[in-house]
């Protein structure tokens, strides 16, 4: 089975990890990323201590998530965009990787990153969607997946609105993965 190219940005990746995700990530996508989301989440998350950061590492280490370097995007209308949209670096870098690639989905949660994406016409998620979708597809039960949910929106930045209408899409699932 081939998996699908899918490249994160720093927020998305720490998230998803902390929601139990990061396993089952690696499982069904090619998981790439940036260099700069590589400091962000390793680097500076190991010199703050942080559990994910150590997950993270690992799951680089075993070759689950590869990290690839971003090359500057030639003087194009997409430059020129992104240069005017408020990105951080980490963002930025996904971004750019994924018009690189042949990467069929850009994890990201930032309101501008998104923006971003939609105007590139990059197909993107957040990790509430991801949550839905693996529930969905009975990758993970659902009472993890409820789970996944609270530390979602526990540790991002997401519109209370947005968080239950992923719970509601959940409720809906009947069964799932045990």
């Amino acid at each position: 089975m081939t998996r699908l190219l899918v490249i994160s940005d720093s927020s998305s990746l720490i998230i998803g990890t902390k929601a139990g995700l990061l396993s089952v990530m690696c499982e069904e996508f090619q998981v790439e990323i940036p260099e700069k989301v590589f400091e962000e989440t390793v680097i500076a998350g190991k010199e703050l201590q942080k559990i994910d950061a150590l997950k993270i590492e690992e799951a680089i280490e075993e070759n689950k998530i590869v990290i690839k370097k971003a090359k500057s995007l030639k003087e194009s209308k997409a430059t020129k965009w992104l240069s005017q949209l408020n990105l951080d670096e980490g963002e930025m870098e996904a971004i750019k990787l994924c018009l690189q690639t042949n990467a069929k989905l850009l994890l990201v949660d930032d309101r501008q990153a998104i923006n971003a994406a939609k105007l590139l016409e990059i197909n993107w998620a957040t990790i509430p969607d991801i949550v839905v979708g693996f529930a969905e597809r009975k990758k993970i039960s659902r009472e993890n997946a409820l789970e996944a949910l609270k530390i979602a929106q526990k540790e991002g930045r997401y519109k209370i609105d947005f968080i239950l209408k992923a719970f509601t899409k959940i409720e809906k699932i009947k069964g799932g993965k045990k």
